[in-house]
Protein backbone atom coordinates (compact mmCIF):
# COMPACT_ATOMS: atom_id res chain seq x y z
CA UNK A 1 0.00 0.00 0.00
CA UNK A 2 1.20 3.53 -0.90
CA UNK A 3 2.29 5.93 1.84
CA UNK A 4 3.13 9.52 1.71
CA UNK A 5 6.93 10.02 3.19
CA UNK A 6 9.33 13.20 3.50
CA UNK A 7 12.23 13.71 2.04
CA UNK A 8 14.81 15.69 2.66
CA UNK A 9 16.98 17.31 -0.03
CA UNK A 10 20.19 19.56 0.01
CA UNK A 11 19.75 22.81 0.04
CA UNK A 12 18.50 24.50 -3.15
CA UNK A 13 18.19 21.15 -4.55
CA UNK A 14 14.63 19.94 -4.78
CA UNK A 15 13.77 20.54 -8.24
CA UNK A 16 16.69 17.85 -9.38
CA UNK A 17 15.67 15.35 -6.70
CA UNK A 18 11.84 16.04 -8.36
CA UNK A 19 12.82 15.61 -11.47
CA UNK A 20 14.75 12.90 -10.96
CA UNK A 21 12.70 10.98 -8.37
CA UNK A 22 9.79 11.41 -11.65
CA UNK A 23 11.72 9.67 -13.72
CA UNK A 24 12.15 6.57 -11.69
CA UNK A 25 8.37 6.32 -11.29
CA UNK A 26 7.71 8.02 -7.98
CA UNK A 27 4.91 10.50 -7.33
CA UNK A 28 6.40 13.48 -5.90
CA UNK A 29 4.18 16.87 -4.40
CA UNK A 30 6.34 19.58 -3.72
CA UNK A 31 3.88 22.52 -2.27
CA UNK A 32 4.89 26.10 -3.49
CA UNK A 33 4.19 30.20 -2.20
CA UNK A 34 4.20 33.44 -3.42
CA UNK A 35 6.92 35.84 -2.07
CA UNK A 36 7.48 38.90 -3.81
CA UNK A 37 11.28 40.11 -3.76
CA UNK A 38 12.31 43.48 -4.86
CA UNK A 39 15.27 43.47 -7.32
CA UNK A 40 16.37 46.98 -9.12
CA UNK A 41 13.70 48.95 -7.68
CA UNK A 42 11.10 46.75 -8.84
CA UNK A 43 8.59 43.58 -6.81
CA UNK A 44 8.55 40.48 -8.65
CA UNK A 45 6.40 37.89 -7.26
CA UNK A 46 8.36 34.42 -7.73
CA UNK A 47 7.52 31.08 -6.56
CA UNK A 48 8.97 29.31 -3.66
CA UNK A 49 9.13 26.18 -2.04
CA UNK A 50 6.24 25.81 0.60
CA UNK A 51 8.60 24.28 2.96
CA UNK A 52 12.13 24.48 1.85
CA UNK A 53 14.39 21.11 1.37
CA UNK A 54 11.44 19.08 1.94
CA UNK A 55 9.22 17.26 -0.62
CA UNK A 56 6.60 14.29 -0.11
CA UNK A 57 7.23 10.82 -2.01
CA UNK A 58 4.14 8.48 -2.36
CA UNK A 59 6.10 5.15 -2.40
CA UNK A 60 5.12 1.30 -1.05
CA UNK A 61 7.70 0.99 1.72
CA UNK A 62 9.61 -1.63 0.38
CA UNK A 63 13.46 -1.49 0.46
CA UNK A 64 13.62 -1.63 -3.36
CA UNK A 65 11.92 1.86 -3.24
CA UNK A 66 13.53 2.82 -0.38
CA UNK A 67 16.64 2.42 -2.23
CA UNK A 68 15.67 4.37 -5.27
CA UNK A 69 14.91 7.61 -2.95
CA UNK A 70 17.79 7.43 -0.88
CA UNK A 71 20.65 7.39 -3.65
CA UNK A 72 18.84 9.71 -6.32
CA UNK A 73 20.51 12.88 -7.04
CA UNK A 74 19.59 15.79 -4.69
CA UNK A 75 17.89 13.66 -1.70
CA UNK A 76 19.59 13.85 1.74
CA UNK A 77 18.08 11.34 3.27
CA UNK A 78 14.12 10.07 4.45
CA UNK A 79 13.12 11.39 7.49
CA UNK A 80 13.14 8.63 10.37
CA UNK A 81 11.75 7.61 13.68
CA UNK A 82 13.78 5.28 15.56
CA UNK A 83 15.32 4.37 12.26
CA UNK A 84 12.55 3.30 10.49
CA UNK A 85 10.70 6.65 7.91
CA UNK A 86 7.95 7.44 9.50
CA UNK A 87 4.85 7.75 7.03
CA UNK A 88 2.93 11.36 6.48
CA UNK A 89 -1.00 10.97 6.96
CA UNK A 90 -2.66 11.38 3.54
CA UNK A 91 -5.21 13.54 4.82
CA UNK A 92 -2.74 16.17 5.24
CA UNK A 93 -1.32 16.36 2.03
CA UNK A 94 -4.62 16.23 0.80
CA UNK A 95 -5.40 19.24 2.41
CA UNK A 96 -2.69 21.02 1.65
CA UNK A 97 -3.03 19.73 -2.28
CA UNK A 98 -6.54 21.51 -1.64
CA UNK A 99 -5.16 24.71 -0.77
CA UNK A 100 -3.78 25.16 -3.75
CA UNK A 101 -4.33 27.54 -5.99
CA UNK A 102 -5.01 25.29 -9.36
CA UNK A 103 -3.79 28.40 -11.79
CA UNK A 104 -0.54 29.13 -10.11
CA UNK A 105 0.19 26.44 -8.82
CA UNK A 106 0.35 27.98 -5.60
CA UNK A 107 -0.93 27.92 -2.02
CA UNK A 108 -2.62 30.47 -1.03
CA UNK A 109 -3.87 32.37 2.65
CA UNK A 110 -6.46 29.94 3.93
CA UNK A 111 -8.08 33.52 5.45
CA UNK A 112 -8.97 36.38 3.35
CA UNK A 113 -9.25 39.50 5.83
CA UNK A 114 -10.45 42.89 4.29
CA UNK A 115 -9.83 46.93 5.48
CA UNK A 116 -12.08 47.70 7.98
CA UNK A 117 -12.95 44.10 9.65
CA UNK A 118 -13.00 43.70 13.39
CA UNK A 119 -10.84 40.92 14.46
CA UNK A 120 -10.17 39.65 17.76
CA UNK A 121 -6.42 38.31 18.77
CA UNK A 122 -6.84 34.71 19.76
CA UNK A 123 -3.62 34.62 22.18
CA UNK A 124 -0.38 36.01 22.95
CA UNK A 125 -0.16 39.08 25.47
CA UNK A 126 -2.88 40.79 23.71
CA UNK A 127 -5.29 37.63 23.93
CA UNK A 128 -9.03 38.70 23.58
CA UNK A 129 -8.29 42.69 22.30
CA UNK A 130 -10.35 43.32 19.60
CA UNK A 131 -9.29 45.79 16.61
CA UNK A 132 -9.57 46.56 12.94
CA UNK A 133 -7.93 45.09 10.18
CA UNK A 134 -5.86 47.15 8.44
CA UNK A 135 -3.67 45.78 5.97
CA UNK A 136 -1.84 42.64 5.12
CA UNK A 137 1.88 43.47 6.31
CA UNK A 138 3.93 40.76 4.53
CA UNK A 139 4.13 37.68 2.34
CA UNK A 140 5.21 35.97 5.43
CA UNK A 141 1.37 36.14 6.62
CA UNK A 142 1.60 39.42 9.11
CA UNK A 143 -1.38 41.68 9.11
CA UNK A 144 -1.58 45.38 10.61
CA UNK A 145 -4.49 45.85 12.94
CA UNK A 146 -5.86 48.76 14.72
CA UNK A 147 -6.51 48.66 18.54
CA UNK A 148 -7.64 51.27 20.75
CA UNK A 149 -5.99 51.85 23.86
CA UNK A 150 -6.88 54.32 26.21
CA UNK A 151 -7.86 57.03 23.92
CA UNK A 152 -5.90 55.93 21.39
CA UNK A 153 -5.43 53.82 18.34
CA UNK A 154 -2.02 51.87 18.19
CA UNK A 155 -0.89 49.76 15.13
CA UNK A 156 0.10 46.51 15.80
CA UNK A 157 2.05 44.06 13.54
CA UNK A 158 1.43 40.30 13.97
CA UNK A 159 0.85 37.22 12.01
CA UNK A 160 -2.32 36.30 10.79
CA UNK A 161 -2.52 33.11 12.73
CA UNK A 162 -2.71 34.36 16.00
CA UNK A 163 -6.39 36.42 15.06
CA UNK A 164 -9.76 36.01 13.66
CA UNK A 165 -12.80 37.62 12.48
CA UNK A 166 -14.88 38.49 15.54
Amino acid sequence: MKQWFVIQTNPKEEDVACLVLRQQGIEIYQPFMEKYIFHARKRILKKYPLFPNYVFARITPIEEEMHKIRWCRGVRRILLDNYQPVPIDDDFVAGLYNLEDKKSGTIKKPVTFAPGDVVRIKSGPMKDLYGVFEAWGSDEGRVRILIEMVNNKAKVVMHSSLIEKA
